[in-house]
Order: C-alpha cells, then structure tokens, then sequence
C-alpha cells in the first residue's frame, strides 16, 4: 500500500510501525502506555490526544501532521549543478530538476574510529538505510552497518565466506570478523562532511 492510499490515522500508524518491525505492545511501552493501547488506535477505534500522537510519532520518526492529517514531512532536495564525464571533468549543466532525498528512508551515524579509514574517516556522517534487513546476500560486496547476534553492531564490508550463510566483515584498518552469521544489516547509502549540516558552525581561525 502506498503512503498516499493510507487515508485514516490508524492506517498511517499500522504502516510505519510494521515498517520499523515494533509490535503494538512495543510501540506502547515506549510511550509510556499499557501494551493494548495501540490496537484500538490502529483500527480507528478512538483518536489519542494531542501529547500522544506527539509520542507516538517520535517513536515512530514521523512528525505529528502526518500521523494526526496524512500530510507528508518536509523532503529535502539538491539542486543538480552537472554530470562529471571524462576524466571527472564537470560537464554542461545538468537540466534535470533537483534530486529529492528519501528523507523517510535515511537514519544518520557519526564516524568516531578509523577502521574504515580510507573509505569512512573520523568526522564523516554515514547516511544509512533506516531499516535493517535480514536478507544479506543482495548486500554482498557492500558496506553495510551489521548486527551480531548479541546486539553489537560494526561498520564493515560485507563480504561472502565459504560456508554458506554466513560472512565476513572487513575492515581497511581493522582485522576482519568472521565467518559469522549476522542476524541484520543496513545498507550504507553515502556519506556527508560536517560541514553539509545545517547545523555546523566554523570556529574562526585565529589571526596571526
């Protein structure tokens, strides 16, 4: 079902708690309600108060407005200044229209070590799938931020190993882990710089 055929409050609420994989008696434990609250809400049962749509979209990452009225949040977007051709050089403007960001799609984790030093540094922010997928073969050959079966989670490469089903993690700057089976994965969609966010504020360089 597309966002845009989910017409009613319960609707909205069913689709992105199942897309975040949270069962109702989760969803209620972390706003702080009894574990059979959810149902009535997701059948449209009764409307929750305001302070509780604002609790519940925050566990489920949504703003209030499209829970309560179906209005889709903010996308952001990038203007296209060109293609990088031949040997990288910028080529004509592209007239293509901006690129909108699956904004809804997209979490966000600060690189702190240097294990995935030369491709991830210190400082970068990783863009990641938001959701964590179970089926790992299509992510192969990629990076991935993988879960163990004991919680931890790694930013590696994933990369196949002889046994069937399970992998090896490597790392540029790190020994590898594995074989092992991790029990989920999110794809690693790009990177930013500090400096791309909004809220980044360069120190004045001292004079002299």
């Amino acid at each position: 079902m597309q966002l845009s055929e989910l017409r009613s409050f319960g609707q909205r609420l069913r689709s992105l708690r199942v897309g975040l994989e949270l069962s109702q008696a989760e969803l209620a434990r972390r706003i702080g309600r009894h574990q059979t609250a959810i149902g009535p809400y997701e059948r449209d049962e009764y409307m929750p108060g305001r302070d509780v749509v604002e609790k519940l979209a925050a566990a489920l990452e949504t703003s209030p407005e499209y829970l309560q009225f179906g209005r889709m949040p903010y996308r952001s977007s990038l203007p296209q200044l060109g293609r990088l051709g031949a040997a990288g050089q910028l080529a004509s403007p592209a007239h293509a229209g901006p690129l909108a960001l699956a904004d809804d799609r997209l979490a966000a984790l600060m690189v702190e070590d240097e294990a995935m030093r030369p491709v991830f540094r210190t400082g970068q922010i990783l863009l990641v799938a938001r959701l964590a997928t179970a089926t790992l073969e299509p992510l192969v050959g990629r990076h991935v931020v993988a879960e163990l079966d004991d919680g931890r989670q790694f930013l590696r490469r994933l990369a196949p190993a002889i046994e069937a089903g399970n992998y090896v993690l490597d790392a540029y700057n790190a020994p590898a882990m594995g074989p092992l089976r991790p029990v989920s994965a999110r794809l690693v969609l790009g990177h930013l710089e500090v400096e791309a966010l909004s809220s980044h504020s360069q120190e004045p360089h001292p004079s002299g």
